[in-house]
């Protein structure tokens, strides 16, 4: 099995008695689903979409953010725990905790101001002990791999798009070969061709919620928010609540993966504000803003029923401008460009009226 070597990840070890019951208290999606069982009961194809696919099977790793009080992200990250290879770094009751390197310092802070008198510590893994792995589907010729190759390899499936990747924590050692390394390019390619964020730089901390991140759709958030299952949880459960609704799902914003096409493609920078059309009147047009952008390809916040209507077949594209603070009014035809958004798979059906 091909297994891949993610660039600029990091790891923290959480250890001691009340490792998991502190990660409990602060994280979106908690520790009850790592299991030690090595197996997984899914079988099935792989796609994109979450099909039947029954999210208490995850064992070895899982997918969640740590909230503002307000129910913004501050930071997303992976827990993995219960494989032989972390049991003996960090113990039976230890996590591993990966995240983005960008993030590591900055949370470690805040992990261990949130500690008090629980027994917990949280230390940094040295460069070089493991490296984050990963496979796709579309390594494979059969597009699918069963859940004990996974094992095996120390992998369990991607959390976020289980029938389409594997992730875990495997030595660095392993990774050594140039084939075996996947560049930070090919990497945001495939992310934004799947339509999955990354903080910091995708999801700034403390300003876009879970579910328009799309993290409660990618199993981010397993356990039900309730008052006091996690900081921010009531504000995560108010926004479910409203989405729940026809006009409120289709009012609401998301995250939406876009093809860039134009002359001013390759300017395309997070910031850009999206229209529905050129003319005067730019509140009414104004339909979401790009996150990031990448050799024609990126992720945009749009309100859904724009991002509905312009990713239907024959539908006018959406455009802009380069630079944030251009208005897109003024556009030279020589610098702007068109955004196309596509639905994913896993976006959650229009509630019925």
């Amino acid at each position: 099995m091909l297994l891949h070597k993610l660039p600029r990840r990091a790891l923290l070890a959480i250890t001691g008695t009340d490792a998991r019951l502190f990660l409990d208290a602060l994280i979106t999606c908690g520790t009850t689903y790592l299991r030690k069982d090595p197996t997984l009961a899914y079988t099935g194809t792989a796609t994109t979409s979450m099909g039947d696919f029954d999210a208490t099977t995850l064992k070895h790793c899982v997918y969640g953010v740590l909230l503002t009080e307000t129910g913004r992200v501050m930071y997303d990250l992976f827990l993995h725990a219960g494989t032989p290879l972390i049991e003996r770094q960090v113990g039976r009751d230890g996590v591993l905790l990966e995240c983005s390197q960008r993030a590591v310092e900055h949370l470690s802070i805040v992990l261990r101001r949130s500690i008090q008198h629980a027994d917990v510590q949280v230390n940094s893994v040295p460069n070089g002990t493991f490296a984050v792995a990963a496979t796709f589907a579309e390594d494979h010729a059969d597009m699918h791999v069963d859940d004990e190759t996974l094992a095996n390899a120390g992998l369990s499936r991607d959390p976020r798009l289980p029938l389409a990747a594997g992730r875990g924590i495997v030595p660095a050692h392993h990774l050594d070969s140039a084939e075996s390394f996947l560049d930070s390019t090919g990497y945001r390619a495939w992310r934004y061709a799947q339509g999955l964020p990354c903080g910091p730089l995708e999801m700034r901390p403390g300003v876009i919620t879970p579910v328009a991140s799309n993290v409660a759709n990618h199993y981010g958030c397993l356990r039900k928010p309730t008052k006091y299952s996690y900081p921010g949880a009531e504000a995560v459960a108010d926004e479910i609540a409203r989405e729940s609704t026809r006009e409120g799902f289709l009012n609401s914003k998301r995250i939406v993966p876009v093809r860039i096409n134009g002359l001013g493609a390759n300017g395309a920078m997070g910031g850009d504000d999206l229209v529905i059309e050129r003319g005067a009147g730019a509140g009414a047009n104004l339909a979401g803003r790009l996150i990031a952008a990448d050799e024609g390809r990126g992720l945009a916040l749009m309100r859904v029923r724009d991002a509905i209507r312009a990713s239907a077949h024959g539908s006018t594209p959406l455009h802009s401008v380069v630079g944030a603070k251009v208005r897109w009014s003024d556009a030279d035809a020589s610098v702007a460009y068109e955004i196309v958004p596509s639905i994913p798979s896993w976006w959650p059906e229009v509630p019925k009226e």
